[in-house]
């Protein structure tokens, strides 16, 4: 699916430690991740998923720029810019979903990318590594959930005041 290509180690590991899901991982286990990832390098412009395909991977930006679009009936809305550091599509890398957005990337820009399968065989061959790596983004799941709660009651409260 991805090849792997010549890469400065150094800045892949700073990306990965420095990404908050791996958060306390040390540097032999963060190692172990690197080895299952793939390195990919997108031209300006370039897809890099599109809105309605299934996903199956999760991304960290090591270099470069990605755009977040939403696409409605031929026109296009730009979301969010993630840059150098940024991590998405998180949830890809656990269920099978389709994209509700396009990614592109900005400009020249290098990923790590985590696929589904590769990850499911460190489960097995790493469980430890393995779980502690769904520890951290069940976590993760629940930081989002919690202020998807808060955000849900302050709106609530909000048309419940205005009457609606």
């Amino acid at each position: 699916m991805f090849g792997k290509k010549n890469f400065d180690g150094e800045l892949l590991a700073k990306r990965l430690k420095e990404c908050p899901l791996f958060n306390g991982f040390s540097g032999s286990e963060l190692k172990s991740l690197l080895e299952i990832s793939h390195i990919r390098d997108y031209s300006e412009n370039e897809t890099i998923f599109s809105q309605s395909s299934i996903g199956l991977c999760f991304y960290i930006i090591v270099k470069g720029s990605v755009k977040i679009i939403s696409e409605n009936n031929g026109s296009f809305l730009v979301l969010r810019e993630l840059t150098e550091g940024a991590y998405f599509s998180e949830v890809h890398l656990f269920s099978e979903t389709t994209h509700t957005v396009s990614a592109l990337a900005g400009e020249i820009t290098r990923l790590i990318v985590f696929a589904k399968p590769d990850f499911e065989a460190l489960v097995k061959k790493e469980p430890r590594l393995g779980n502690k790596t769904l520890l951290k983004f069940l976590e993760f799941f629940g930081g989002k959930l919690e202020e998807l709660y808060k955000e849900n009651k302050l709106l609530m409260q909000k048309l419940t005041k205005s009457g609606m």
